[in-house]
């Protein structure tokens, strides 16, 4: 009996010791991947019809300046989106100019264009495939993808 006390305390020991070690050394770890998920999971929004950076977005966009200034090795890809409303080539030309849009914002920040490219899904690929404002609002985007 004592001797499945020890072993069990033992291992209790050394279980503990491997999570301590183990979140000592994934703390820098957890920062990359929660500023890496935030920078690939808050979209750039935009109004409709229109491709120029919104006042409430640009903290966004700045937060994706600060990333890449962050991580120079990252390279992006910068995906233009439409709501469902205009026609295919219609929204593929405003899909492109908001992705060049964002693009011009990180370049005149810093980022170098060697590190960006930009494309066009128009409406294409919806976030939310709702017909209401609200879902319409969520597919007006720059998205931000790494290749």
């Amino acid at each position: 009996m004592k001797r499945v006390l020890l072993l069990a305390a033992l291992a209790l020991c050394l279980g503990l010791a491997v999570v301590g070690c183990r979140s000592k050394t994934g703390t820098t770890d957890t920062v990359t991947d929660v500023a890496r998920d935030a920078f690939l999971n808050t979209n750039v929004l935009f109004d409709f019809d229109r491709y120029n950076i919104r006042p409430d977005q640009v903290d966004v966009i700045q937060s994706k300046v600060a990333y890449l200034q962050a991580n120079s090795s990252v390279r992006a890809v910068i995906q233009g989106h439409c709501d469902e409303r205009g026609t295919e080539a219609y929204n593929e030309a405003l899909g492109d100019r908001r992705a060049k849009a964002a693009y011009n914002f990180l370049v005149d920040h810093g980022i170098s264009g060697s590190r960006l490219s930009t494309v066009s899904y128009g409406k294409d690929f919806p976030l939310d495939p709702g017909h209401n404002e609200s879902a319409w609002q969520r597919n007006r985007r720059a998205q931000f993808v790494l290749p």
